[in-house]
């Protein structure tokens, strides 16, 4: 936990140092100046520290350099706005030593309790860990999405945590990276929801609301730098921001900075693209007044973050996005062959619908939707209820308004596109409940607070009554589940040894090694579990014998056999 803790506190300095530069120097770019918050920073750092070790990854390896590069710069950045970091201290310390700042520091001991100690993420063991591992020591390896066609999905989210790791410094990888995204955002919402009964709208409540049910629902796994976790909390944090913006009635170039966010967030795990969808509105106030500079402006910024992630896919898997069959652009020998890239598309999709057969990624919703259903929890469906009925409700909250000449809000009908958008992607294509939980949690916790706020009269008084009730006792036994599970966790792991030093990564199982052109490749062995301590390693031998180096230096990659004859 101490460990946990020391990390947090380095990492705030640097996200923060950084983002205060970035923003700094975009302000100077746009020529504006923007009222940003203290979270605002410290996300943007974490953006720019993402970005920056993917583009590094592309040239060296992510270790003792790029860290110490890293540090370096927001060091800079810290120096030439002392008075910024001034401001921050001056607000804080007055929370610091108060009954909230107390709160506050028994909470974040709480989180870095769960990170310190657990369970690993399935994915975490299969490549999570590997990955990073691989950033660590390579940046990357070309053609490496043949070695498991895992790697070949490139979050930059592990970017970052290899940054973070201090594997070069430690003897151990550092992995309280996905803790430090929980925390942040958590203090945040916690801060934010304390003057809930001073204000009059309550929209960002509910973001700040779906932060902590989120965190609630997945603190079990705060140790694991699996890839969902941070895209959700982050997506919520675009969610929030995007309804701030509504409420303090923010200039249009807010609502383009959150835009140029969905394009990270989609970097981060692809299945949150539709989230982009939100660029409408920033678009056409930008073309309506021929804002053509900002317009280069913002799809530079949009590109920057970009392009990392598209020049590593084609490195990886000589495709531009993968496992998207749709865009064959390149030609080169260590493309993953197509059959083979259809055939992992098919496994995310039948899985996802609890298929667990690639033969039937044909079948209609009408045929895979009552398995889908059967596979189901008692307590996720009658969530998924809370869903629906939350969309009922802010449907409702719509034709009210438009009923009653009320005004409608145009910021928060995109946003409803964003999320709707991204709940019909995940319903499609790979509908696991964690894989689109924040947006499945934005549905009704946002049209709650639409009711809250709305003057209601006559039948839709009784009539939303009714479904505000019915979210909250569908909503009900999902918490209920997550919260003794939290509990079980907490009284179960309270003997393991780990106030110290955070426990390290899985290493259980068997790994064998193969000889590869005078180059050792491992292979995990019949559970098909991966590890971070050895490297490069496959959990698929299948994969491992249609696949060979391109020379007898790693350096060169790994190409397809079949390539070959």
């Amino acid at each position: 936990m101490l460990v946990v803790i020391l990390s947090w506190l380095y990492y705030a300095f640097l996200c923060i140092s950084i983002g205060i530069g970035i923003i700094g120097l975009l302000e100077n770019v746009f020529h504006r100046k923007w009222k940003f918050i203290f979270i605002d920073y410290l996300i943007v750092g974490i953006v720019g520290g993402t970005i920056y070790a993917a583009y590094f990854s592309i040239v060296y390896k992510v270790g003792m350099v790029a860290h110490l590069l890293f540090l370096c710069i927001a060091i800079i950045c810290c120096l030439q706005n002392k008075s910024l970091w001034k401001q921050f201290l001056q607000k804080g310390k007055p929370i610091l030593f108060s009954w909230e700042g107390f709160f506050y520091l028994c909470f974040i001991l709480g989180v870095a309790y769960f990170t310190s100690r657990g369970n690993f993420h399935t994915d975490t063991n299969i490549y999570h860990a590997q990955n990073i591992r691989l950033y660590e020591e390579f940046g990357l390896i070309k053609g490496m999405g043949n070695l498991q066609y895992h790697y070949g999905y490139n979050s930059l989210y592990l970017a970052f945590a290899a940054l973070m790791s201090l594997k070069w410094l430690l003897p151990w990888s550092l992995h309280t990276t996905t803790g430090f995204v929980e925390m942040v955002l958590c203090v945040y919402a916690f801060h934010h929801l304390k003057s809930f009964r001073l204000r009059t709208h309550h929209l960002e409540d509910a973001g700040c609301v779906a932060i902590l049910v989120y965190a609630l629902v997945n603190l079990c796994g705060s140790m694991s730098p699996a890839t969902d976790y941070p895209t959700m909390f982050l997506s919520l944090y675009m969610i929030a921001g995007w309804l701030r913006a509504m409420e303090k009635k923010s200039h249009y170039s807010v609502y383009a900075l959150l835009s140029v966010f969905s394009v990270f967030l989609s970097v981060m795990k692809l299945s949150s693209i539709a989230m982009a969808a939100v660029v409408v509105l920033p678009a056409f106030y930008l073309l309506k007044e021929k804002k053509w500079k900002e317009i280069a402006y913002y799809l530079g910024l949009g590109s920057l973050i970009l392009l990392p992630y598209l020049v590593r896919n084609v490195l990886i898997t000589g495709w531009l996005i993968y496992p998207v069959e749709s865009l064959d652009l390149f030609s080169v020998e260590w493309k993953i062959p197509k059959e083979y890239l259809h055939v992992d598309a098919a496994q995310i999709r039948v899985w996802g619908k609890c298929l667990f057969d690639v033969s039937k990624e044909d079948w209609t919703v009408r045929q895979w939707f009552p398995l889908w259903i059967e596979n189901k929890e008692r307590y996720e469906l009658m969530f998924l209820g809370c869903v629906i009925l939350g969309g009922i409700l802010s449907l409702g909250n719509l034709i009210y308004k438009w009923i009653n000449k009320v005004q409608i809000s145009v910021e928060l009908v995109v946003l409803y596109i964003g999320i709707g958008a991204s709940a019909v992607l995940w319903f499609i294509q790979a509908p696991f409940i964690r894989y689109g939980l924040s947006f499945l949690l934005a549905i009704p916790l946002i049209a709650m607070a639409g009711w809250y706020d709305l003057k209601k009269t006559g039948f839709y008084n009784l009539f939303s009554g009714i479904l505000v009730f019915g979210i909250i006792v569908c909503f009900s036994p999902y918490m209920n589940q997550y919260v003794t599970d939290d509990g079980v966790f907490l009284k179960q792991r309270i003997k393991d040894p780990y106030y110290i030093v955070q426990k390290d990564y899985d290493d259980d199982h068997l790994t064998s090694e193969v000889n590869i052109n005078g180059v050792t490749i491992y292979c995990a062995g019949d559970y098909e579990v991966n590890t971070y301590f050895y490297t490069p390693n496959t959990c698929y031998d299948i994969m491992l014998n249609r696949t060979t180096l391109k020379s007898n230096d790693l350096k060169d990659g790994f190409i397809p056999k079949i390539e070959n004859k």
